[in-house]
């Protein structure tokens, strides 16, 4: 009788901090699941240890816990992100004046190696986005997102859920809203200005099949394109260039980040366009890969230059 009430308990108050997340945070659909997936696992875990349920954890039961992902063969990665969902779970419990301690407090985080993300290079940039045809209708779709992507830096959920009335051609920019639904307006080329024109007075027309629909980015079927739709086209595109890379969804926008980055950005532009919260975030696109480094190497270096003088 004790579980069942500990488990009723316990999936009411998850309940609540999602609704919490989803109504007053404006998390996505996607990121809340994992929280939820997160929060059932620890609730579980609590209920099979301790018979308690989650308003009753102490610090000696999460770091049980943690101990327990560690054994198990989670990633630091992801024990990381469990620690992140729980920390978050009971600071919103503690505001409610649910429980009056955060057991989270003073336990940190794993130690994660971050690795450079992957990206395109420029010629690679070049090659994507030579095979769509612009002069069919899917072909000029495909293009405008690529460009799109690539040149503002946008997640594919912020792509598709953009409207024509988030378009601003006279002064060239975008607005975006990204995690949390927080605003940014990211600018755009030129290149990307003629693709979106010529997108939407003409492509997106037929498209539309005379629906009544605000979304840019629509399926062949006059629908709003899905984030796996776009994905695939992508994916398709890179198998036809003969791009050999793993193709992820986000390379479009690590390679934007990272290009700035190159070519001399300041790195608090960069946060502002990609629309991170935290600059350290951002840091992940200052690495240099080998080629570059070697060519700064032997361009820079008084010696290189000296050889280069004699020779």
């Amino acid at each position: 009788m004790g579980e069942m009430k500990n488990e009723l308990e316990d999936h009411i108050l998850i309940t609540r901090f999602l609704d919490y997340l989803y109504l007053e945070k404006g998390l996505s659909k996607n990121t809340i699941h994992s929280y939820r997936t997160d929060l059932k696992l620890f609730s579980a875990y609590t209920e099979s240890e301790k018979g308690e349920g989650l308003t009753k954890v102490d610090q000696s039961l999460l770091w049980g816990y943690l101990s327990f992902c560690q054994r198990t063969g989670s990633h630091p990665r992801t024990i990381s992100r469990y620690l992140s969902s729980i920390r978050a779970f009971y600071r919103f419990l503690v505001d409610e004046d649910i429980v009056c301690e955060d057991p989270t407090v003073n336990i940190s985080s794993p130690k994660v190696t971050v690795q450079p993300p992957e990206y395109l290079t420029l010629e690679e940039i070049d090659l994507l986005l030579s095979i769509p045809e612009e002069s069919t209708v899917l072909g000029l779709r495909d293009r405008t997102i690529i460009e799109l992507m690539y040149s503002c830096g946008l997640r594919i959920s912020e792509l598709v859920s953009l409207k024509i009335s988030d378009l601003n051609f006279r002064e060239g920019y975008i607005l975006v809203y990204g995690k949390g639904r927080k605003e940014r307006i990211v600018p755009f080329g030129t290149k990307a200005k003629d693709l979106l024109k010529r997108y939407s007075e003409w492509a997106r027309v037929i498209l539309l099949k005379k629906k009544l629909l605000d979304e840019l980015f629509l399926s062949i079927r006059g629908e709003p394109m899905s984030r796996k739709g776009v994905w695939k086209l992508i994916k398709e595109y890179a198998r036809r260039s003969g791009i050999t890379k793993n193709i992820k969804p986000h390379i479009l926008r690590h390679s934007f980040a990272t290009h700035l980055i190159q070519n001399g950005a300041d790195l608090r532009v960069v946060q502002e366009l990609l629309g991170h919260a935290d600059i350290s975030t951002t840091q992940i696109y200052t690495h240099l890969d080998r080629g570059t480094l070697i060519d700064i190497h032997n361009k820079y270096h008084p010696l290189n230059r000296l050889a280069r003088q004699k020779e």
